[in-house]
């Protein structure tokens, strides 16, 4: 079952300055289905485009042509965004606030019902590793357990669909790992994942397939264990990816 149907996305910015009559191409006649269950990278250097095309998917940015239909429904239908969960790339949370006040804020946000709110924030402080800092404040938080609260608060309305834009953005190996681990661990749990990324090792282990955007283009879709058999490892198939001429 597809979950996510991309078709013939466009994207086209307009110049800031009026007199000017050149336009910028962010996404470009892009076609893309994610089946549910699925882990999907979207890989790309700086500027593909990669968070464009999450905005579309996410409502925040309409396209200039194409269709994006999600749960077999438009993104517009609060009933669809109501299964949705969004990570942005650098999470940014009040330092004096602690963790449980943040989650609290979250589910007033979302409406979860007063009787269930307390165990769903405590269901997803243990998903995410962080039921003993519940009562620290944030400024007490390296940059991973942040990723980490941020993750929290994109599962506290129990999405079908996680959407994660470079979720290992800025973290050391450690916070690699457990942001890995995590990840895995929700897919397990039955959630389709899509999500943006540049760090090609990490992709490698985590997702079934990956999808390269250059220039907003996609150029390629493959299942992650070919591209590394094909190419060896994913770093040489980003080279050649980039490489005048492009993959071959």
């Amino acid at each position: 079952m597809d979950i996510i149907e991309i078709k013939s996305v466009t994207k086209v910015y307009k110049p800031l300055d009026f007199w000017k009559n050149d336009r910028v191409v962010g996404i470009d006649n892009l076609s893309l289905k994610i089946k549910k269950g699925e882990v999907f990278g979207l890989l790309g250097l700086n500027g593909a485009g990669k968070t464009t095309l999450m905005k579309i998917l996410l409502g925040l940015l309409k396209p200039t042509s194409g269709s994006v239909n999600i749960l077999g429904s438009n993104i517009e239908d609060e009933k669809i965004r109501a299964k949705i969960g969004y990570l942005s790339e650098l999470p940014y949370f009040p330092k004096y606030l602690k963790a449980k006040e943040i989650l609290a804020y979250f589910a007033e946000i979302l409406g979860l019902p007063e009787n269930t709110k307390k165990e769903r924030i405590n269901s997803v402080l243990k998903t995410v590793r962080l039921t003993e800092k519940a009562e620290t404040r944030i400024k007490g938080f390296s940059k991973g357990m942040q990723g980490r609260l941020g993750l929290a608060q994109a599962i506290l309305n129990d999405p079908e669909i996680l959407f994660l834009d470079e979720p290992m953005s800025g973290l050391d190996p450690l916070g690699y790992k457990e942001t890995r681990d995590i990840i895995l661990d929700l897919n397990r749990r039955g959630r389709t994942i899509f999500f943006n990324s540049h760090i090609l090792s990490e992709v490698e282990k985590i997702c079934n397939r990956v999808g390269i955007l250059h220039k907003g283009k996609l150029i390629d879709v493959q299942p992650a264990a070919k591209v590394i058999k094909k190419y060896k490892n994913l770093e040489n198939y980003f080279v050649r990816m980039v490489a005048p001429g492009g993959v071959k």
